[in-house]
C-alpha cells in the first residue's frame, strides 16, 4: 500500500448504482475526503460491509421505518444512524426502490492522526454525524470519495457483530492493513 496513486477524480452516481457487494469491494482503496472548516482530511477505505433488504436479517431495512426508506433511495445517498452512542456511515447502492447499502468499517488516515479502525471511531475522527444523513455523496462539498489506482489483495469474512447473518461473506478488507478493525 506504499504506491498510493490518488487522483482528483471523484466517484459518480454510476459507481454506486451497482449491487452492494460489488460496491463494498470496489470502495476498498478509494480515498474518503472530508472538509472540516478549512482543513481537508483524507483517509483510504480499508474495510467495508455490504447490506441488503428485508431478506438480510442484519440489515436496517429488515426493521422497516425511515432507515428502510433511505436504503431504498437514490444510489450515492448517505445513510447515517446511531449504534451504541456512535454514528455509522453507509452509502446507498443498487437501484432506487431496492434496499442496499455499504457500511464503512475502517479507514487508514493519510494526512491526520486518529483511530479509524471501527465504524464509530472513523465517524468521530472525521466529524461525521447525523447532519449527513439522507444527503448525497455525489457533489457534496463536505465529503466525497476519489479514485486511487493502487493494487492490493482483498480478504472476505462474515460481518462483525451480527447475530443473524446471511451464509455469504459480506465483509471485505485490505489484506495485511493494520487499520482494519478485526482480522
Amino acid at each position: 500500500m506504499n504506491n498510493l496513486k490518488v487522483t482528483s477524480k471523484k466517484l459518480n452516481g454510476k459507481f454506486f448504482s451497482r449491487d452492494a457487494k460489488t460496491v463494498a469491494q470496489e470502495l476498498l482503496g478509494k480515498v474518503l475526503v472530508r472538509r472540516v472548516g478549512k482543513e481537508i482530511l483524507k483517509a483510504r477505505i480499508v474495510e467495508t460491509e455490504a447490506y441488503f433488504g428485508g431478506e438480510d436479517p442484519a440489515s436496517r431495512a429488515c426493521k422497516n421505518g425511515n432507515l428502510k426508506e433511505v436504503m431504498e433511495d437514490e444510489p450515492g445517498t448517505i445513510l447515517v444512524y446511531g449504534v451504541h452512542n456512535n454514528w455509522l456511515i453507509n452509502f446507498i447502492t443498487g437501484s432506487r426502490g431496492k434496499a442496499e447499502a455499504v457500511l464503512l468499517r475502517a479507514l487508514e488516515p493519510l494526512n491526520f492522526n486518529a483511530r479509524c479502525n471501527g465504524p464509530g471511531l472513523l465517524t468521530k475522527a472525521l466529524n461525521i454525524d447525523k447532519s449527513f444523513h439522507n444527503k448525497e455523496i455525489i457533489g457534496n462539498p463536505e465529503i466525497w470519495i476519489v479514485e486511487n489506482n493502487e493494487k492490493f489483495e482483498i480478504e472476505e469474512a462474515f460481518r462483525v457483530g451480527v447475530t443473524k447473518d446471511l451464509p455469504e461473506k459480506l465483509r471485505f478488507y485490505v489484506r495485511e492493513n493494520k487499520h482494519v478493525s478485526r482480522k
